[in-house]
Order: structure tokens, then sequence, then C-alpha cells
């Protein structure tokens, strides 16, 4: 009996985990949810020959230290998961649209914890139910937090162009060389005024909205709607075609990167006008060009570039106010 508890625990709640970021985030990656519930039910089955050793390792400490130990053991067995899952599908597993290694290492703890109890430890049930209520109060803190800094922040009403930068020391843009890229004359002076000498190139925008992606490829495409059309989700990912005859936003963040990121970088939305982020020709950083200093709450996050498929992609992450968190495509790069 003890080991069926075992399996249901840690493929319930680690599902139940995936379904409440899923809902938080308006549905988006609902169709991972059962195969995901899947997954945790096979591995869940193979932790069954290991769980012996926890209880006897658990029952030769004091239950402190077995509570400490059971979360060592948790995170190990959780690493050991997506090993197995990536031995299975490879770099595939990115695809999965929420962090399942935290629902993973949630579920396993939930587990791993109800092993402790069962053990011949002093830790007992009392200990487990105040440590679920510390866990539900954090959560509950961090979800108010999150509605309140949500409702605070204004709407989002801006394009972003992601403008591709070759440095080359023999060339240099002109101003016009920028405009057809969308970019106001004044905006195409302050890029150039950066001494970046080299060619520029992009071909897409992304248009956001009242805090809403909006395809001008496909005005009948509704962001509040993915799920119903699995080509609205790639259309909203990979953005508009950019041309002359579609007028930008007055107000617009323009990325310009040369390389690609090691590590995931951020800054806050402008707030009713434009921004410039430059990034450096060597290293991580970016220099932030802003015509007011007024700022929204929301930030964007220039994601660190994935490596695992070519060419190699650089995500930027959006936080959009009451529809929460959605990466776009914005460089790709064929070598590292």
């Amino acid at each position: 009996m003890k080991k069926i508890i075992y399996i249901l625990l840690l493929t319930i709640i680690s599902s139940l985990i995936s379904w409440f970021y899923v809902e938080s985030n308006d549905g988006f990656g609902k169709g991972d949810i059962l195969p995901f519930t899947f997954y945790s039910f096979i591995l869940s089955l193979l932790s069954i020959s290991i769980i012996g050793l926890y209880q006897k390792a658990f029952e030769k400490v004091h239950y402190f230290f077995g509570f400490i130990l059971s979360i060592i053991f948790s995170v190990i067995q959780t690493f050991l998961f997506i090993l197995i899952l990536w031995f299975v599908f490879g770099p595939w597993i990115g695809a999965i649209s929420f962090p399942f290694q935290i629902c993973w290492l949630i579920g396993v703890n939930v587990a791993n914890l109800f092993l402790l109890t069962k053990s011949q430890s002093k830790f007992n049930t009392r200990h487990l139910f105040i440590i679920f209520i510390v866990i539900g109060l954090s959560i509950v803190v961090y979800k108010i937090t999150y509605r309140v800094k949500d409702n605070l922040a204004e709407n989002q009403n801006y394009d972003i162009i992601c403008l591709s930068y070759s440095p080359n020391e023999e060339g240099k843009s002109s101003i016009q060389d920028l405009i057809k890229y969308g970019l106001s004359e004044n905006e195409a002076r302050v890029i150039l005024k950066q001494n970046l000498t080299g060619s520029f190139w992009t071909d897409t925008f992304f248009r956001i909205s009242q805090s809403k992606l909006i395809s001008t490829d496909h005005p009948n495409y509704d962001f509040d709607k993915l799920e119903k059309n699995g080509g609205n989700e790639i259309e909203f990912t990979f953005g508009n075609k950019l041309n002359s005859t579609i007028n930008l936003n007055p107000n617009r963040i323009i990325i310009v990167m040369n390389h690609p990121l090691t590590e995931p970088f951020e800054f806050k939305e402008p707030l009713n006008t434009s921004m410039i982020i430059i990034q450096d020709s060597i290293g991580n950083r970016f220099k932030e060009i802003r015509f007011s200093e007024k700022k929204n709450l929301k930030k964007i996050t220039i994601q660190e570039t994935d490596f695992r498929g070519f060419p190699y992609s650089t995500s930027i992450e959006l936080n959009l106010k009451e529809h929460g968190k959605f990466n776009i495509h914005g460089f790709q790069w064929l070598k590292k």
C-alpha cells in the first residue's frame, strides 16, 4: 500500500503543479500536461526500487537530518528523472512549455516526505502538515504579490524590432539603411552614434497592443485563444513580416545584438516611449538608451541562447499584463 501511495503522490502532485502553472499562464502549454503525467507515472514506478534505501537512511538519523536527507534525495532523484527523459527524447525535452523540473522536484519531495513519516523516524504527519502550511502560505503571498504588481503595471503598447548587427570595420551603415527597418530618423541616428561599423538586418517585428501580442500578418488571430488554433502560437512566436506598408507604433523597443548570449539580460520596459538596447561587442552586457526615464513595472528578459538546435536561437521573454509570460523568437545564430 505504501508503494502505491508513493506512486500516486509523486504523479498527482507533479501533474497538479504543472496544471497550476499552465492555468496561471492563461492555458499556455495545456497540451503538455497529459504526456508529462504519463512520464511522471513511469518514473515513479522506477523509483519504487530505491525507496527501501531511503527508509533505511531515514531510520538511522535524527528526524531533522532525515528531513534534510529527504530534500537531498529528492534533488538527486529529480536530476535522474531529467537525465532519463533526456536519453529518451534528447533536446526535445526543451519543447515542454512549463518548468517540469520544478514540478518533479515538488512532487518527489512530497512523496519522499511521506516515506519519512512512515519510517521509524520521529518525523510525523504533524511535522509534514506544518511544512505544507508554510509552503502554502508562501505560495499565497507570492501569488498575491504578483497579482498586485500585475494590476499596478500600465498597459503595454509598443513594437519590438530585433536588429541583427554584423560588425565590419570597413562597412558603414547610413541612416537610410536603418530607416528601411522601421526605425525613425532619430533612432537610426542614435544607433549610428554608438560607433557601430558594419551591417544591420531584420525582416520581422513584434506588436504588443493593450498587453496582447498582435499579428499584423493574420489580424484574425487572437492571443487570448492560443489553444484553439496551434498556428496562432507559431505566428505570435515568430512575429510579423516587416515591410514598407506597415505603420509601426511610435513607441518601439529596438534590440541590437551581434552574438549569442550565455546568460540572460533583464530590463524594465519603457512607458509610452521608445528605447534602444545595444549588446556589447564582447560578453553579455548591454547598453540601455532611453528617450525618457518613465518605466513600466513590467520587465523584458533576453534569454540565454539555446544551443541545442541549429541555427542557435535567442528568445525574448515578455511579461504581459493579465496574460503572463510568453517567449518570442528574437534572434538566430550560425556561430557560437
